[in-house]
């Protein structure tokens, strides 16, 4: 394949790589964070250039293979997130952690900004029968996200800031 003697095509399938690396990280945390407008923007540079080199070839047929690489992430990494399998890999390498550090929260305890896992955990609080720490702040809809750890009982239909996610955990929003 002739992707790393051209330098176009390195740099280009490079700077997909670096996009699906941040898209999988972004989706990985409950919620999108503002900064994932800066990635929409990104894409939408990506997918400008994409369409100048596919325009730039006429009268050829056949692109040359080191154009199927960037194809093959992108559709990679919407297959990924379709599935949503970033959050529950990120969140399946950190549940022991995260689970130890919930059954451990105190009243008083000062958890925050400290890593759990792969999580940088921030507000952490008890709640009954469990605890609640955010993982993601300064949502795009102005939520905060993160986790509720709650194995010895269901949230209530009045307690609307819990989804099910798996087992014993939710996911918990708060804000408007």
């Amino acid at each position: 394949m002739r992707l790393a003697r051209n330098p176009l095509a390195l740099l280009f399938s490079g700077a997909i790589g670096l996009a699906s690396l941040l898209t999988l990280f972004e989706v990985s945390t409950p919620g999108l964070s503002y900064w994932a407008l800066l990635l929409v923007l990104y894409w939408l540079a990506l997918a400008i250039t994409w369409s100048v080199l596919v325009a730039l070839r006429p009268g050829r047929r056949a692109w040359p293979p080191w154009m199927y690489v960037p194809l093959v992430l992108v559709l990679g990494t919407v297959l990924l997130v379709t599935v949503d399998a970033p959050l529950h890999t990120r969140f399946a390498l950190s549940e022991s952690s995260l689970e130890r550090y919930a059954r451990s929260v105190r009243d008083d305890d000062d958890g925050r900004d400290r890593w759990r896992g792969l999580y940088q955990v921030g507000y952490t609080e008890k709640i009954p029968g469990g605890a609640q720490f955010m993982v993601t702040s300064l949502t795009m809809n102005w939520k905060s996200y993160g986790f509720a750890y709650i194995p010895d009982r269901v949230p209530g239909p009045d307690e609307v800031w819990y989804e099910h996610f798996k087992g014993p955990w939710y996911i918990w929003t708060d804000g408007p």
